[in-house]
């Protein structure tokens, strides 16, 4: 039978087939995940690696030149580089697009495992992580309270982080701020000395006396028992009282060489919510779980959390990550709605009877829901790009619709039964409105498989355009002559004086637009040059037009940056952004300030942001482009200090987040450093660029010990001894574990800090020789002030240094990175390679 005649002659069979498509987008719209951006797979793989108390030299010379080595031969490889920062090795693999994330993990993993046998013994074991946005963070809270610093965090760490991390779709919850109870053991160098022991000797004995052991088990007639050695302090007063040695037959307990206190650790990182201490968690969701879901059971947690929270304690929202999907999404919504609104409107005006407007009407509403389903059953998510795709889609999905009605209703005005005029309308039509709907399929489909980063994000874009034309195109051959038949009458509408308005309207424009095309028929030969010289035209614009990966959103916030010279302490670092902050809380908008500072495993302590929300945009009179410009003009840091004002939306902590990032690198390093100041000083001279900066340092204060080789070997010393030494006394490592009620803490070792204070006086450490005799580190070893690279970068297995900068308002990306490509070429040595890192 004809197909359309059946769906024409059985319209319960028609509208059950429409309504089953409605029924499954309606069931799968509120299983449609809520996003910024679609979740993408991008192959790159990180390999973090941590050796204590290393500084960048050796971290490369140790840690990341082995695993580069092994690295570099991974199967589809596109670009190897990696940061080396005291503590830290960071490697970063760039895969091609086309090797699957998970295939890549796994091959890095495997050539890690088998390399750790070259790493030095005391490196922790390497972390391999991919890439994955779908994780990112989403929330940022601040614990404040009246109470001790360890107390506050173990608040944060035993309270509030389980039960966040039981919230459906919250992944990790990181904690920054935050300062642990431990034992401290500062050793005290003339009590060892009176004793005849060294640090090593305290440490060891630490180690071997603080500890339970099993012992196995009995095998007796009636019963097996478990037999434990029972060795462990458990307070305090037990580690004062724990024997080191007794060298004369009298105990030598570690009290009497050491202070033993339980406190709070020292402090690496901070973090302040307004002039309040704070500690910062970061919320990170599970790959795939819903942003908005996940961050509306986060909030809605707030309010019960904060009844078990300590009498004077506040949890508070910093960062709400989500208020930007919400207010993105539902202003795309709002176009989606008033878009359909419109289109109905004009094919009111055109079609002048609201019969045939309410069939094409139905179209629409029918063509998106049935997109839902596919939607759902592809993975896809609401987010920018494919709410993007509706909203163009719109026009597109009524087009069919308006093509087949308005033929119907020809034929219904020229005296055909409604019934007949559907089937042959219809028909008529059918191939060429095909035509037409393959056609846009053949213009979007190839947008869902563009090659690069820009593919992968258009995916989503591309099919939900197809899928929603091609469903478009099935509700205008199924529903829409259905119901015409049963909906249309003979007759017009057009007695009334608005519709012969209309009409007198669309007749003149007819008229004009037939004088037109006779003009330019007569003059074939003048239409086609023109037609060739726009042809022409269009293409060269086209290839002078700027372009960007994203554009510029004002999400209410602003970030400052800042970085004081290498060898910086803690304390000077919050002083300096305390500053700031009071700077920032007059001016008119701002609502919060939220500030961090070293922290995490690099412990960078030199380096603070500031994340400063602001009133949603129409509570204020400026943009939050203005509004950084602004603050780049008042704001006057320390000299020596380097700042940068960015957006806010990026994480706390997230690593570079500047638009440009040009790497210089070559074998010959005095090269690569010449180059890259000069690059940066053209960067600097040019008003595109803002906040110029570069990973490269001028170098960390450092104490270098030389062992005198003769004198230590005439003594039986080697350097490894040493080293063990300056490690255990400098080094704050964790030497064994303390409970105590319950509740675990680290023990580290440390010096007093007057010793501290004078680095010279490390010279009177003492190590023992093979014959038992004590020896000053000073006897065999000079002690001098010095400097080392405070950062090392790598690309391609050598040397690098990238050069960092945002950029001005109205600056194009494209701009840009034209200019430093053309410098680079034109000024740099030929020795001297450049490229963007992570563009």
């Amino acid at each position: 039978m004809d197909p359309i005649k059946l769906f024409i002659k059985r319209p319960i069979f028609t509208a059950m087939l429409m309504v089953a498509v409605v029924v499954f987008g309606l069931f799968s719209l509120p299983k449609i995940g809520v996003d910024q951006y679609p979740n993408v797979d991008i192959p790159i793989v990180t390999v973090t690696t941590v050796l204590p108390g290393a500084d960048p030299a050796t971290i490369e010379k140790d840690v990341t030149e082995p695993l580069e080595e092994v690295l570099n031969t991974v199967p589809g490889l596109d670009t190897l580089t990696s940061i080396n920062l005291e503590n830290v090795s960071q490697i970063v693999i760039r895969f091609n697009l086309d090797k699957s994330i998970d295939v890549a993990a796994q091959d890095v993993r495997d050539r890690v495992q088998a390399t750790l046998s070259k790493l030095p013994t005391d490196v922790r074991a390497p972390q391999v992580q991919k890439l994955d946005l779908g994780a990112a963070p989403i929330v940022t809270l601040a614990l404040s309270g009246p109470l001790p610093p360890e107390r506050l965090t173990a608040v944060a760490d035993d309270v509030i982080k389980p039960a966040l991390q039981q919230i459906a779709g919250v992944g990790t919850v990181d904690l920054f701020g935050d300062r642990k109870l431990e034992v401290r053991v500062t050793l005290d160098p003339v009590r060892l000395r009176a004793f005849g022991l060294t640090a090593t000797d305290a440490v060891g004995a630490l180690r071997a006396q603080d500890l339970d052991v099993a012992g196995g088990r009995t095998a007796e007639t009636s019963v097996e028992r478990i037999v434990k050695l029972r060795a462990e302090a458990h307070s305090v007063e037990d580690l004062r009282n724990l024997v080191l040695a007794s060298p004369t037959g009298v105990p030598v307990r570690l009290g009497d060489v050491a202070a033993v206190t339980a406190g709070p650790a020292e402090a690496r990182g901070l973090a302040r919510f307004g002039h309040e201490t704070a500690i910062g968690l970061t919320l990170r969701k599970q790959s795939g779980a819903n942003t908005v879901q996940v961050a509306d059971a986060v909030i809605a947690s707030l309010a019960e959390l904060e009844t078990t929270l300590p009498q004077g304690c506040k949890l508070e929202m910093v960062n709400d990550g989500s208020r930007f999907i919400r207010s993105s999404v539902g202003a795309v919504e709002e176009d989606l709605v008033i878009g359909g609104l419109l289109a109905v409107a004009v094919v009111l005006v055109f079609l002048r009877n609201w019969r045939s407007t309410l069939v094409s009407a139905v179209a629409l509403p029918t063509s998106v829901i049935g997109t839902f389903a596919i939607m759902r059953a592809l993975g896809f998510t609401f987010n920018i790009i494919t709410m993007l795709a509706l909203t163009l889609s719109i026009g597109l999905l009524i087009d069919d619709a308006i093509v087949v009605i308005e033929n119907i209703v020809r034929h219904v005005e020229e005296g055909m039964p409604p019934m007949q005029a559907a089937e042959v309308a219809t028909k008529q039509i059918a191939i060429a409105v095909l035509a037409v709907t393959l056609a846009i399929v053949a213009v979007f489909l190839p947008v869902a498989f563009m090659d690069g980063i820009m593919g992968r994000f258009f995916y989503q874009f591309g099919v939900t355009v197809v899928v929603a034309v091609i469903i478009s195109y099935a509700v205008s051959m199924i529903l829409t002559p259905m119901l015409s038949s049963r909906v249309l009458r003979e007759g017009g509408v057009l007695d009334r004086s608005i519709w012969r308005l209309v009409e007198r309207s669309l007749s003149a424009l007819e008229r004009a637009y037939r004088r037109v095309l006779r003009v330019l028929l007569e003059r074939r030969a003048m239409t086609v040059a023109v037609s060739v010289a726009l042809l022409v035209g269009t293409v060269f614009l086209a290839k002078r037009m700027e372009f960007s990966f994203m554009p510029v959103q004002d999400m209410s916030s602003a970030k400052i940056a800042i970085e004081l010279p290498s060898g910086t302490r803690l304390q000077d670092t919050e002083r300096q952004l305390a500053d700031l902050v009071k700077q920032v809380e007059r001016l008119p908008g701002v609502i919060n300030t939220f500030t961090t500072a070293g922290g995490g495993v690099q412990e960078e302590v030199n380096k603070g942001e500031i994340l400063i929300n602001l009133v949603p945009i129409k509570a204020r009179t400026y943009s939050q482009a203005q509004f950084k410009d602004y603050l780049r003009k008042i704001l006057k840091p320390l000299a020596g200090t380097t700042m940068a004002v960015r957006d806010g939306a990026a994480s706390m902590g997230s690593g570079r987040t500047q638009a440009i990032q040009f790497g210089v690198r070559g074998a010959n390093w005095d090269e690569v450093l010449a180059a890259a100041q000069k690059t940066r000083k053209a960067m600097q001279s040019n008003p595109m660029f803002i906040d110029v900066d570069m990973t490269y340092r001028a170098g960390k204060p450092q104490i270098d010990v030389a062992v005198d080789r003769d004198r230590a070997a005439s003594l039986g010393i080697a350097a490894a001894p040493l080293g063990q030494s300056l490690r255990v006394l400098l080094g704050r490592d964790k030497v064994a574990d303390f409970r105590e009620n319950g509740v675990n803490s680290e023990i580290r070792v440390a010096l007093p800090d007057q010793i501290l204070a004078d680095p010279m006086a490390l010279g009177a450490v003492q190590v023992r020789s093979p014959s038992g005799a004590m020896v000053e580190l000073r006897n065999i070893a000079t002690l001098t002030s010095g400097e080392g690279p405070g950062q090392i970068d790598r690309q391609a297995q050598v040397r690098q240094i990238v050069l960092l900068a945002d950029l001005s308002s109205g600056t194009s990306l494209s701009s840009a990175m034209r200019f430093l490509n053309e410098f680079a070429k034109s000024s740099l040595p030929p020795t001297v390679k450049s490229g963007f890192d992570g563009q």
